[in-house]
């Protein structure tokens, strides 16, 4: 396939097995030796890690054999069984310092996974538009199980007030760890865990750079240059993965469909390689960062590929743009135009290149005793898929959004407050209770209800101009922070629906941490039947039946 890469090459599962036990071993000697010699000055840590999860609903599966019927009774099954190990090796050589981390990832393919597996080959056996063979992805190897070195960083001064730090590493802009809005350097993995997992570094993917800092004592600030250069970093690593694979968070209905290996000739590859859209370019990146009386606040200016992949149709496919139905295409709002194999594929999945302006800033309230903190970017030239009707109910394309990309001016905003509450009297807990509560709003500038913006292709919910989140989370403590339950709860102020997530960890000395967690989603709308019956699905109705029961437990050192 002419220009289009495919996003995943399959890894043998005994090389996975191999690096894991090599970072369990590793990990176990080193935390044991590091006080008698071995790595004498050397700052040992990392984790060893269980995490399970089980299936509260029936999650929908299709029967390919059967019409797309539902395949059987998933609830209660067992939908993730992983283990996970960290080692973090750290040294100050006093001028310099030197990082290494290395994290792996193994599973046990339950019998649920079996079936998402079995359905994904099913629908790749056979094409059913041109009756071609075609290969699936191996779930296991491409998506769940990884040996990976997360960071590898040197750090030196090169002159009072001036630091660089070379290697793999992560730098985190913005106000908000949940909605990213400025922290855009950085693509996340959303396929294992979806956004769920509390650390968000676990599922941000580092990547190879280089990191300068400038700072500037005398007004309390300092100046970071950030260079990405697009040959060093493979392009997978870059922009987000969402579960186009048909894994577990695949977006209902879409479990067990395989995006690069769909039926109806409807496969949708990456392509790393569009001229529009090249991981191989280099991204750029520039913060100033300073106090102003009560205030501290930053501005930021990145340039890259957009964290979240548009599609990008081909228009000679005619399940693609350009139905006869309606003749209309959007293609002409897009600048470049499709080079992969016109005759086998509806579309590919592409990073376009952006421009991010951002600024932030927070200060502690008296009046209040809380800490207020605003977050807000602007992109021009957004892209966005558009095509709200599907071609089965005359639109220009058999898939909603499938009908092209146009290009709008974006502004989203988040506000967040910050606050220790008095909980005791009420609750009995051990301390003040942290609560944090936070707005989000995306903002399309140059917003045309005739453009018929998609929030995402493959489902029919038209774009507002507004699209508002409300989150709250209320963090408790019990028995001296042995005992912490959580409650984060929020709702999709524009479109319906929402999740109520309470959980609660259990810390047991210095190193052990068990942390049980129920994933709950509420929706408006969602949809029933894979690859027919389009409507106004959004957000939460992509996690419709999946609620989900979660038990983490950690051993740190």
């Amino acid at each position: 396939m002419k220009n289009a890469r495919r996003v995943s090459v399959a890894r043998p599962r005994k090389l996975h097995v191999a690096c894991a036990s090599a970072l369990l071993g590793l990990g176990l000697s080193a935390g044991a030796r590091a006080e008698d010699g071995f790595l004498e000055g050397w700052e040992v840590s990392g984790y060893l890690r269980g995490h399970l999860s089980m299936n509260l609903q029936n999650p929908y599966l299709a029967d390919p054999t059967n019409n797309g019927a539902p395949k059987g009774d998933y609830q209660y099954d067992v939908s993730m069984l992983r283990g996970s190990a960290r080692l973090n090796l750290f040294k100050d050589f006093g001028n310099s310092k030197v990082n290494l981390s290395l994290r792996g990832s193994q599973e046990v393919e339950t019998s649920y996974l079996k079936d998402l597996q079995k359905v994904a080959d099913q629908y790749a056996a056979t094409d059913l538009f041109s009756h071609r063979t075609r290969s699936s992805v191996d779930l296991m190897d491409d998506v769940y199980n990884k040996a990976e070195v997360r960071e590898f960083w040197w750090q030196t001064d090169l002159r009072p007030g001036t630091t660089i730090k070379l290697g793999k590493q992560q730098v985190v802009w913005g106000e908000t760890d949940f909605f990213q809005s400025l922290d855009v350097i950085h693509g996340y993995d959303f396929r294992w865990r979806s956004f769920l997992e509390a650390e968000n570094e676990e599922l941000r993917k580092p990547l190879w750079m280089a990191n300068v800092v400038q700072r500037f004592d005398a007004v309390e600030g300092s100046l970071q240059f950030v260079y990405i250069p697009g040959r060093m970093n493979p392009a997978d690593q870059r922009g987000n993965n969402y579960d186009v694979e048909g894994g577990r968070w695949a977006n209902t209905p879409n479990r067990g469909i395989t995006f690069a290996a769909a039926p109806f000739g409807a496969d949708v590859p990456y392509n790393y390689d569009h001229s529009d859209a090249r991981m191989d370019d280099a991204a750029l990146g520039l913060r100033w960062k300073a106090v102003a009386g009560k205030w501290e606040y930053s501005l930021g200016w990145f340039q890259g590929p957009s964290q979240v992949p548009v599609i990008n149709p081909n228009p000679d496919n005619p399940l693609g743009v350009g139905n006869a139905s309606s003749g209309r295409s959007f293609l002409g709002a897009w600048h470049g135009e499709y080079r992969s194999d016109r005759s086998s594929t509806v579309g590919e999945l592409i990073f376009p290149q952006l421009n991010v302006f951002g600024a932030t800033a927070n200060r502690y309230l008296e009046g209040l005793d809380a800490v207020f903190s605003v977050e807000a970017s602007y992109i021009p030239d957004n892209t966005f898929n558009v095509g709200v009707q599907a071609g089965e109910a005359g639109g220009c394309a058999f898939f909603p959004g499938f009908c092209g990309v146009v290009e709008r001016d974006t502004v989203k905003l988040m506000l967040r407050m910050d606050k220790q509450v008095n909980l005791t009297s009420f609750l009995k807990t051990s301390r003040p209770s942290f609560l944090s509560v936070q707005l989000f709003d995306t903002w399309i500038l140059d917003y045309d209800r005739r453009d018929e913006i998609v929030n995402l292709a493959g489902f029919g919910g038209r774009t507002k101009q507004h699209s508002a989140i409300l989150t709250a989370i209320l963090a408790m403590n019990y028995h001296s922070d042995r005992i912490n339950p959580t409650l984060a709860v929020g709702t999709d102020l524009s479109y319906g629906g929402g999740f109520v997530i309470p959980s609660v960890e259990f810390a047991y000395g210095n190193h052990w941490r068990i942390k049980a967690e129920a994933d709950l989603f509420f929706n408006r709308t969602s949809q029933k039947r894979a690859l027919t019956g389009f409507n106004d699905t959004n957000l939460f109705g992509y996690f419709a039946g999946n609620n989900q029961l979660s038990v983490r437990v950690t051993y740190q050192f």
